[in-house]
């Protein structure tokens, strides 16, 4: 089952091209998979194998199905009526969710990115005109990959949790290759370090302390 990709931070996006930039929800990242034959049949957090009966995420299987276990297969079979196989990926996440971490409260799931079979990640503008009439994240900006985004969302202009997730795309022999970085706001940086160390801190800005000046 496809895994989803580990995403850089803003210092390896490419400047200058057209982002869009998604709320980025802090929560847990959930995979679900479908197949035209067999529906919905796999589950996953980003690392492990789950279902319905799992202690910790057997919830967010069930959010999902009640969610859009229904909806996700119809544009499945309308906008891509030659492809069958799909791995979607939705963020668990509650009210009061942080860094991963959950406390007993309301729930829900949220569809942020669509894996085609034998073409990747859906690019932006192509998830957000085939998917966005369902709950997806915020879009928060659209426009050129720049400091100013990054200054915006790190001095929490725009209001946010955690930061964002900034999504392109480049033509790569015909095809469609998305890109990413995330930024996160400095105030959720100084939370993970509170709460969390140091370490959890690098982690968070893929080890490059020079990304916290």
């Amino acid at each position: 089952m496809k895994q989803y990709p580990r995403i850089p931070y803003y210092d390896a996006g490419l400047f200058g091209e057209q982002v869009y930039a998604f709320d980025k929800l802090d929560g847990s990242n959930i995979r679900y998979e479908w197949s035209r034959k067999r529906g919905w049949y796999k589950f996953g957090t980003r690392s492990n194998m789950i279902d319905e009966r799992h202690d910790q995420f057997g919830e967010a299987v069930t959010l999902f199905l009640d969610k859009y276990g229904d909806e996700l297969p119809k544009v499945f079979r309308k906008e891509f009526p030659n492809v069958d196989n799909f791995v979607v990926f939705c963020e668990y996440v509650g009210e009061n969710s942080f860094a991963g971490y959950h406390i007993d409260e309301p729930k829900d799931v949220i569809l942020f990115d669509v894996n085609v079979y034998k073409k990747g990640i859906l690019p932006p503008r192509d998830f957000i005109r085939k998917f966005g009439h369902l709950h997806i994240p915020e879009l928060i900006y659209q426009g050129d990959y720049n400091m100013d985004l990054i200054r915006d969302v790190r001095e929490n202009v725009y209001d946010l949790k955690e930061g964002v997730i900034c999504k392109g795309s480049r033509k790569s022999k015909g095809q469609d290759l998305v890109w990413m970085t995330k930024i996160k706001t400095n105030l959720w940086l100084e939370r993970v370090k509170d709460k969390l160390g140091e370490i959890a801190l690098l982690e968070e800005v893929n080890g490059n302390r020079n990304l916290l000046i």
